[in-house]
């Protein structure tokens, strides 16, 4: 049975891209699952066909030949973990990996065998959507990047606005003050006056913005927020060291209406006194007092 025949086994769409782009130049390959991991792919996509078995990665496999050598396996679109063929020594081997199998190695974060029925029983023992410890983990994580990429962007974004007025103002206001500043500036043609209005207002902007973002900070770290993972019709919510399991029926109305206005914004986005989405699926709550 050729492998990439089975419904659930495909190419990703950058690899796709690729061979398009190779067929256009008048290059003619034929692509194939390397055959060290061939029967470990062959064997899983027969066994779970709910699985998607996505190739991301490929090498040359002599001639006019493509071997696959790298699979993200899915689940409803949730990752699995990761099957490559790899290098130990002089050897290929294969690899299983995802952070539920790091979690239990010191030195790598997978499991590598040149068994393929070790491989199998592997993922199948490894593989499976994350639990709702996993989930929080892993969204923890996650709210915890954004809020301190986010913070980072903001500092840099407000000093460059900082710099700005500083640049302009700076050898005035050393000398009068800049209250005779703002009066001088009248003296400046309209563009000047108008970048350095312009920038005046985007310190405030990007001012406001931080203290959102500290207070969403400060919150988050002191274990203040409500973490929200929004999947399907439920919502798995961490408030300090309390987990709860709700529907669209038992969601208390106050996380009802800061996930609404959360809802409208994009992806890793902050409203002042309600919190930040994370992605679509992880919200981070301002928990009300009272």
């Amino acid at each position: 049975m050729n492998t990439l025949e089975l419904s659930n086994v495909e190419l990703s769409a950058d690899l796709q891209k690729e061979l398009v782009e190779r067929k256009n130049r008048g290059d003619t390959h034929e692509v194939f699952v390397n055959s060290t991991i061939n029967p470990v792919i062959q064997r899983l996509a027969t066994l779970n066909p709910l699985w998607r078995f996505i190739a991301n990665s490929w090498g040359y496999g002599g001639g006019n030949r493509l071997a696959l050598t790298s699979f993200i396996v899915l689940e409803h679109g949730e990752e699995l973990g990761k099957i490559s063929r790899e290098r130990k020594g002089n050897n290929e081997v294969i690899y299983i990996s995802n952070p539920r199998i790091a979690k239990t190695k010191e030195r790598s974060d997978g499991y590598s065998t040149v068994d393929a029925d070790k491989a199998v029983l592997k993922a199948k023992k490894m593989f499976f959507k994350l639990k709702p410890n996993e989930r929080i983990e892993k969204a923890m994580n996650e709210a915890g990047r954004v809020i301190n990429n986010q913070k980072r962007l903001k500092d840099r974004d407000k000093y460059s606005a900082e710099s700005t007025i500083k640049t302009a103002a700076h050898a005035y206001i050393m000398g009068t003050g800049f209250p005779l500043f703002l009066e001088h500036m009248q003296t400046y043609t309209a563009s000047d006056r108008g970048r350095i209005e312009t920038a005046m207002e985007e310190n405030q902007r990007l001012t406001d913005e931080m203290i959102t973002i500290e207070t969403a900070k400060s919150a988050f770290e002191a274990g203040k927020t409500a973490l929200v993972i929004k999947d399907g019709g439920k919502y798995l919510v961490r408030i300090g060291d309390k987990v709860d399991l709700f529907d669209d029926n038992t969601l208390p109305d106050w996380m009802r209406g800061k996930l609404g206005m959360l809802k409208l914004v994009q992806a890793e986005q902050f409203v002042s006194g309600t919190g930040c989405r994370v992605n679509d699926e992880t919200f981070v709550l301002m928990v009300e007092e009272g």
